[in-house]
């Protein structure tokens, strides 16, 4: 059972590692992105950061999508993070769960504008998110998680490109 779906640019680290272990008791990550999936070097820079006793996964979005429906896992608290929109889309077009999105740091490029603290995102970012939302799905801005949560919504409202 996926506990929550976050998305941060630099997948796992200490904070998402231990603040959200805390407060989600999750047994399992798993990193759905193309990128780190394909990169021995950066796949064992993460495994450095995954928290003692947790289960790490790093797979492509497509093989990601295919673990986290599987019995096993359904049966573990499973913490999903991917690395931008697109790829939280993608995975969630592909699995029946619709975990919260948690947004949390995206880091700033020369495309990118201010949504909330550590969170800048790109015109393309915004039409991802907006399709997971008319999903159905519910979105979170926040870094970690005794911070209050922000609404996407209200954010979004105040964005100029």
């Amino acid at each position: 059972m996926i506990v929550k779906l976050r998305i941060d640019d630099r997948l796992l680290h200490g904070q998402v590692a231990y603040s959200w272990r805390s407060a989600l008791s999750y047994e399992a990550i798993v990193i759905a992105d193309d990128n780190a999936a394909n990169d021995d070097i950066r796949k064992m820079a993460l495994k450095t950061s995954n928290p003692d006793g947790v289960r790490l996964a790093i797979r492509s979005v497509d093989e990601a999508a295919k673990l986290v429906e599987n019995p096993k896992l359904q049966s573990m608290k499973v913490f999903v993070i991917c690395s931008n929109p697109k790829s939280a889309y993608e995975l969630l077009e592909q699995i029946k769960e619709e975990p919260v999105l948690n947004v949390g740091g995206m880091q700033k490029y020369d495309d990118k504008v201010l949504l909330s603290p550590a969170v800048y995102v790109s015109k393309e970012d915004i039409a991802y998110l907006d399709k997971i939302q008319e999903k159905g799905i519910e979105i979170e801005v926040r870094q970690v998680p005794n911070e209050n949560a922000k609404n996407y919504n209200d954010l979004k409202k105040k964005l100029s490109f």
